[in-house]
């Protein structure tokens, strides 16, 4: 059968697919858009489309349209990529596939949940050259692989209107053609770099006119990338191996206007060897792949597989930001959402609950706003925390300097949701725990939330030296203020909990309706900070089951002691995990804070419940939070879509009272 595709933009690399297509049997060419009409009709004229459209709309309703090749600049990558996928269209997409890893994300999970094909466009891996070359490396014809020295770079005149040059189109080398030397090395590496440091020389524009790159992987291999859109560079591969190297003079375009292709392979003690051979056109190799694949019923590429094209966003952002180079769509206040159309008010959140004092409900989850590496990861995860139902974000005065607080006031803000959602701070944090800061550190926090007034207000740490009364009245002043609606202690006691509710109730004023302390499956040996406290005694429990309180527990999946990655590390073979967000847990911190035979044992349990019911251990973990006999809204810190889509499925499951017994080893 046919692949029936349809063209979104008509620059000059979607006239090189388009050509590509011409000799193909397996791909039609059935439609162009443009937002200019007059040149969708050119580019069908000279490319056999039958349909040419005015806005890229109208070709994504067409039902003719199979697959979509996007072709668009940069920072529209992701927005149509996600559209095409929610039309229902298989989709290739021009690299890089989007702006930053949070959007090439949001576009994998989008593919998933549409059940369509992606791809990234990086051409070369489709060419049987760089077949060639991997089977060389793999097979240790150069022996251990040392190093990789990989350039793409080109001279082009200086046009701050020019795609390569604009930041609001994401214009610089990096993301244009340094894709490639990443792409490569990392393919070479057969993993992801540990480190990446760089320079490089930003323009008057703000983007990158050259830059390079010293990647450090796993494997103590080294990668020495560049790029340039002002400056011609060698546009090589070399591969350093212990016994050899493998130069290759045309690792991109890879092959002549014939189709013929070589490289050279130089092995100590031996004459150099060139290693050829002949292929279709590169992008018809390309179109064709993903032809077939599509036509096998695959969803993602071998080539170019979506962890390949969410590693790849990775490093290009830790090449960005080490030379200081970050575009205007992922700066706080002019943030742009790459899921179009997909940020909703829900009508009811998911399980919700209710919280004493709060005349709104509350998701089951919280969303911990405490790790954000960026805007852009921000809005990713936030978005999609609110299209799966959840309504309720967890930060702090404290967390990331306030930096955390301003990324959640601007998302708010931008998507008009501030009266949907149920905003829990915190203040008042060692050493800074006395009555007198909670007013001016609210001012900070409300000034950055962009909002008159918290939902729900924890003082973040409790000080014992000072009498609760005092608390109390402070807190209270700020809700006749109208500027707390509820509030609660983090990581308070029970004795001075009750001891201020006592006095509340007492002397007429609002008491605690909430509390914010440590309770998961797995018990904390050891404080994971200093001034924490948990609520997983036997007279805690009774407590906020008889009175009623909310807990909003932290950690309530114990920071990946019920992962995998746990696995790795109580068998002594395992690595950190790569970092995605700001706030990392280590493997230091999950041995000490959670390794004890007593929580060995209810990680066994929760793994067999887990395996009987066809479900995750760190689902059973958190269900067994979720299904106390008190109101329990945990608080998750997801680093990935995936993680969020994983917690919101455990408030699926019930847990017995006998179940939670078992697992907490009440035999």
């Amino acid at each position: 059968m046919t692949l029936r595709w349809g063209i979104l933009a008509t620059g000059s690399i979607a006239g090189t697919f388009a050509r590509a297509m011409a000799d193909s049997a397996k791909n039609a060419l059935v439609a162009v858009a443009s937002r200019d009409g007059t040149r969708a009709e050119a580019f069908a004229r000279d490319h056999g489309a039958v349909q040419a459209y005015t806005g890229y709309e109208s070709l994504l309703a067409d039902p003719d349209v199979e697959a979509v090749y996007v072709a668009t600049p940069h920072t529209q990558h992701a927005d149509w990529t996600v559209r095409a996928l929610e039309a229902g269209k298989h989709v290739l997409c021009e690299k890089p596939l989007g702006l930053n890893h949070a959007e090439v994300m949001a576009m994998v999970d989008t593919a998933e949940q549409s059940d369509r094909f992606l791809m990234e466009a990086f051409m070369y891996r489709c060419h049987p050259q760089t077949d060639a070359i991997v089977r060389l490396v793999r097979d240790g014809a150069i022996g251990r692989i040392c190093h990789v020295d990989a350039s793409f770079g080109f001279r082009a005149p200086v046009n701050a209107e020019s795609r390569l040059f604009a930041g609001g189109l994401g214009g610089g080398g990096i993301l244009d053609v340094g894709c490639y030397p990443v792409s490569a090395a990392r393919l070479i590496a057969g993993g992801e770099p540990l480190r990446i440091t760089a320079g490089g020389h930003l323009g008057p524009t703000g983007v990158d006119h050259w830059s390079a790159a010293l990647l450090t992987f796993d494997s103590d291999m080294t990668a020495a990338v560049a790029t340039a859109v002002t400056a011609v560079l060698d546009n090589d591969l070399t591969v350093y191996g212990e016994t050899g190297r493998i130069h290759v003079g045309n690792p991109w375009k890879c092959a002549d206007k014939d189709g013929h292709w070589q490289f050279r392979l130089i092995r100590d003690g031996a004459e150099p060897e060139i290693v050829r051979g002949r292929a279709d056109p590169l992008y018809a190799l390309e179109v064709d792949h993903v032809a077939d694949r599509i036509a096998a019923g695959e969803r993602q590429s071998d080539r170019v597989t979506w962890a390949d094209s969410l590693g790849n966003a990775h490093a290009l952002d830790d090449w960005r930001r080490a030379i200081g180079l970050s575009y205007e769509a992922e700066q706080p206040a002019t943030h742009r959402g790459p899921l179009p159309g997909r940020t909703v008010r829900p009508p009811q959140p998911v399980r919700a609950g209710n919280v004493p004092h709060l005349d709104k409900p509350v998701s089951r989850l919280v969303m911990g706003c405490d790790n954000q590496p960026s805007m852009a990861h921000a809005a990713v995860m936030w978005d999609n925390f609110l299209n799966l139902g959840g309504n309720a974000f967890d930060t702090a005065h404290l967390y990331g300097g306030g930096s955390m607080e301003t990324l959640l006031g601007h998302w708010h803000r931008q998507r008009g949701v501030r009266d949907d959602i149920v905003i829990i701070g915190k203040g008042a944090h060692t050493p800074h725990n006395r009555p007198e800061f909670i007013a001016p550190q609210l001012d900070e926090s409300l000034t950055r939330l962009q909002t008159d007034a918290v939902d729900v207000y924890f003082l973040h740490r409790d000080n014992p030296e000072v009498p609760v009364g005092e608390f109390v009245d402070a807190v209270n002043a700020e809700i006749d203020r109208g500027r707390i609606r509820a509030w609660g202690g983090s990581n308070w006691t029970l004795e001075r909990i009750r001891a201020g509710n006592d006095y509340a109730d007492a002397s007429g004023r609002q008491p605690m309706s909430a509390v914010s302390n440590n309770f998961s499956l797995a018990r904390m040996i050891r404080p994971l900070w200093p001034g924490v406290e948990t609520a997983t005694s036997t007279e805690f429990r009774s407590y906020l089951e008889a009175s009623g309180m909310a807990l909003m527990p932290w950690s309530s999946q114990a920071r990946g002691f019920f992962t995998p990655w746990a696995e790795t590390v109580m068998a002594q073979t395992g690595r950190e995990n790569p970092v995605i967000t700001s706030v990392q847990p280590t493997m230091a911190e999950l041995a000490t804070t959670w390794f004890s035979e007593a929580n060995f044992e209810r990680r066994r349990r929760a793994a067999e419940l887990a395996q009987s019911r066809g479900v995750t251990l760190i689902q059973i973990a958190l269900a067994w939070v979720v299904n106390q006999p008190f109101p329990c809204f945990p608080l998750i810190g997801p680093r990935r879509i995936a993680e969020t889509r994983s917690s919101m499925a455990a408030l699926d499951l019930t847990l017995s009272p006998a179940e939670l017994a078992w697992l907490d080893l009440a035999d």
